[in-house]
């Protein structure tokens, strides 16, 4: 159970604090016990790094060789990481996706793509779980959002009643920008742990926002980058994800939303 922390008038969940230092070991241990458990021989992933660095623990403590198929604009310092672990292949491509699952079909490997998985969703409900443990009375809760797998679990784990806003940074507002007109497209993506082009859960995500009158919000990187700085006062190391997260929160604030007063955001990763 990770902590949660009241800084200001808001609470953060630290899912920077799991044993990799991201929430993607809460998908990837349940694909990876699963995977063990109905005896298939290898892994494959493709990751712009967390869920790639996750893959590789737990495939290690379970001994299977596991394949990872990056972009070549991958982030060097997770790169560097990702080549001093044991066990795991990686492959290159400008199509790491669309490879992964063709590598997938053609040596009987398990793909752990958390967008297509139902294990993943249904693990990310613990997240949710635990908060409405750790903080019963949450108003409303703010995930930095990319494939939307974590926040389609913890959407599933609370009370209708609390607004959960998915948060995307403006230069990648593959959600955002059907509830969001009020940014600025830009080029430079700071949350490249979030960079998705492709989302097999839109439509869901798209329903589930309506459904429970929440919204999608796009941030702009200055603001990405205000928030960070604020984190970094507080004496807490996180991604531009986590800072994603509580920028979407002031975002939120300054439009007059409903947020309630017991606000929460989700710090999805260690900063690397």
């Amino acid at each position: 159970m990770t902590p949660i922390t009241k800084v200001n008038d808001f609470y953060i969940k630290r899912e920077d604090q799991n044993p990799t230092g991201s929430a993607k070991d809460r998908a990837i241990q349940t694909q990876v016990d699963h995977l063990f458990k109905n005896n298939y021989s290898s892994a494959v992933i493709s990751s712009t790094g967390n869920a790639a660095i996750s893959a590789a623990n737990f495939c290690h403590q379970k001994n299977i060789p596991l394949h990872i198929f990056i972009s070549p604009n991958i982030n060097q310092q997770k790169l560097n990481l990702l080549k001093s672990l044991p066990q795991i292949t990686l492959h290159t491509s400008p199509k790491p996706i669309s490879q992964a699952i063709k590598y997938s079909k053609s040596n009987s490997s398990y793909l752990l793509r958390q967008s297509t998985d139902p294990l993943a969703i249904k693990a990310y409900s613990q997240i949710g779980k635990e908060i409405i443990v750790q903080l019963p009375q949450v108003s409303s809760i703010f995930v930095p959002v990319g494939s939307g797998a974590t926040f389609l679990g913890i959407r599933q784990a609370v009370h209708q009643n609390v607004k959960i806003f998915a948060i995307q940074s403006a230069a990648n507002p593959t959600l955002a920008k059907y509830f969001d007109k009020n940014f600025k497209s830009e080029s430079l993506n700071l949350t490249d742990a979030l960079t998705v082009k492709t989302m097999p859960l839109r439509q869901q995500l798209i329903s589930t926002l309506k459904q429970t009158d929440s919204l999608a919000l796009a941030i702009q990187n200055n603001d990405i980058l205000l928030a960070q700085k604020e984190l970094s006062s507080q004496n807490i190391t996180t991604s531009n994800e986590g800072a994603l997260a509580l920028a979407g929160l002031y975002k939120a604030k300054k439009m007059s939303l409903d947020i309630g007063p017991n606000p929460l955001i989700i710090l999805t990763g260690t900063l690397r």
